[in-house]
């Protein structure tokens, strides 16, 4: 039980006191010293009664006594016959006899100031009232709430920034359950009901981008630590093995006039994928998608207006069909290939080194990880390789990161890079704002490229556009009798200016042969 001091007692007397304060709060006050001070101070309250010790005079007022002998004093001035340590022996007595027994309800008091917006929370842990503040108070009903994202006391504890004990007394004393209402009894009562429904669709979609990160860091962690096994293992060796480029790429001296960047994405080629025209619709093997990934690349570089300063390839993405030596993809399931996985993976790497040696004629490279669900561990082997190769290239750049979220800054650009699975993508730009706040900030454009769906579309949503890009792949016999055939294939490359953002499009298609 906690038991005010002199100065704290001195300090609710005089504000229940003043003239301003009106009964309700002068009740609080009040109520507030009964329940901590208990059998070890007298204190009441008298209204409409003798509000002044002296004067007697008559209006609604307070007077609290933090002893016995000042109540002795008050009750002599009342009643003369008896003397004052009459009375302070008599009020003794009557403690004795009836002494104050705290119940196990009464541990713990809330009070909800409306005119401050604010909560008072008496913990039986801490001397002083907790005072949180209305907006403090509802986020941190809504985070623990399931709806708003069911943070675990100590997750409660690092987002505000409060120690676990009080936490836990903070939740117990407002009876907070995972499984209630995100919104409060105060909102529910004094809030009209539209602007109700507006608040709780902001606490679901908040729930959706919660729920979308919590899945994301499994991801992440599973992916780390099985990089940094397999970086610990293999890495170190691999990069001696690998043979080193040297830069003797020469660049046309053509510039544009506003600089730009090109994105270029040959994302979801499926390297390995095997389809049979007469079960499937069309051929695709390794030697149609080497052919498709360069001619579509020639025919995009050609019809550039300018050079660009710089160009961003995206890496991975399914560019492997097969992420293993059992020859399924990274969660397991079995897969059509026109090869060995050990073949897939030597003869992707050589591709992928092609490819580049063909772009940084044109501009500088930047190669950027967009880990598949097909190649999760295989296009970080694909990185490690591109790393090792280009190290000593001025004009290739390769960061490794296990992360499924990979970002860029250019100019006044925000770039974010993901193949697109096991994620919402209309949080895309959520996820941005917060995984980058600062770049968020600074920059004026948003843009996100993912894979993973195999056509083309693009949109603005949420501060941010979205690219979703088609794919090069042919068809193997699970797209083609999930009817997944509709789709146009080809090459895209993304125009971005130093300040505007996405200036252009470009789209090569696949030309069948008849």
């Amino acid at each position: 039980m906690i038991k005010l001091n002199k100065d704290q007692t001195r300090a609710i007397k005089n504000a229940a006191e003043l003239d301003g304060l009106s009964m309700a709060d002068k009740k609080i006050l009040i109520k507030m010293v009964e329940d901590l001070n208990g059998k070890d101070q007298i204190i009441k309250l008298f209204v409409d009664g003798a509000a002044d010790l002296h004067s007697k005079t008559a209006g609604i007022g307070g007077v609290i006594f933090s002893n016995d002998k000042e109540f002795a004093v008050f009750l002599n001035e009342l009643e003369p016959r008896r003397s004052i340590d009459s009375w302070r022996i008599k009020v003794g007595r009557y403690r004795k006899a009836n002494p104050y027994k705290q119940s196990s309800d009464e541990t713990i008091h809330t009070y909800y100031d409306e005119g401050k917006d604010c909560y008072l929370t008496f913990l039986s842990h801490i001397d002083n009232i907790l005072v949180i503040s209305g907006e403090d108070h509802r986020n941190m009903r809504r985070s623990y709430s399931n709806e708003g994202g069911g943070l675990t006391i100590d997750e409660m504890c690092a987002e505000y920034e409060m120690d676990s004990i009080t936490m836990s007394a903070y939740i117990r004393a407002y009876n907070w359950k995972h499984t209630m209402n995100p919104l409060t009894d105060e909102e529910i009562t004094l809030k009209e009901t539209s602007r109700l429904v507006q608040d709780y669709l902001t606490i679901k979609r908040q729930e959706v981008v919660l729920k979308a990160q919590k899945q994301l860091k499994k991801d992440l962690e599973a992916d780390a630590t099985a990089w940094r096994e397999f970086k610990h293992t293999i890495y170190d060796d691999f990069q001696t093995l690998v043979p080193k480029i040297k830069s003797t790429a020469k660049k046309p001296k053509t510039k544009a006039a506003h600089e730009y960047a090109l994105v270029l994405s040959p994302t979801d080629l499926h390297f390995g994928k095997y389809g049979w025209k007469d079960e499937v619709g069309e051929e695709y093997d390794m030697d149609i998608a080497k052919e498709r990934l360069i001619a579509s690349t020639e025919a995009l570089l050609t019809r550039l207006p300018h050079l660009p300063e710089k160009i961003i390839l995206t890496a991975g993405s399914d560019w492997f069909h097969v992420d293993n030596d059992n020859g399924t993809t990274t969660k397991g399931t079995p897969q059509d290939t026109d090869a060995t996985p050990a073949e897939i993976l030597m003869k992707g790497c050589s591709l992928a080194r092609q490819h580049i040696d063909m772009l940084r004629k044109v501009a500088p490279v930047d190669v950027v990880l967009m880990a598949g669900n097909h190649d999760r561990h295989t296009s970080l082997m694909l990185m490690m390789y591109l790393e090792a190769a280009y190290e000593q290239c001025e004009d290739v750049s390769v960061v490794i990161s296990p992360q499924s979220r990979q970002y860029v800054q250019y100019g006044d650009n925000l770039l974010g890079f993901t193949h697109g699975d096991k994620i919402r993508l209309n949080t895309l730009p959520a996820i941005m704002s917060n995984e980058q706040r600062e770049a968020w900030g600074e920059c004026r454009n948003h843009v996100w490229f993912h894979g993973h769906l195999h056509h083309l579309k693009i949109a603005d949503t949420n501060g941010a556009t979205v690219i979703q890009l088609p794919s090069l792949s042919g068809h193997d016999r699970y797209h083609a009798r999930s009817g997944y055939v509709m789709e146009r294939k080809g090459l895209c490359g993304h125009m971005i200016d130093k300040t505007l953002g996405v200036v252009g499009n470009f789209f090569i298609p696949v030309v069948k042969d008849e």
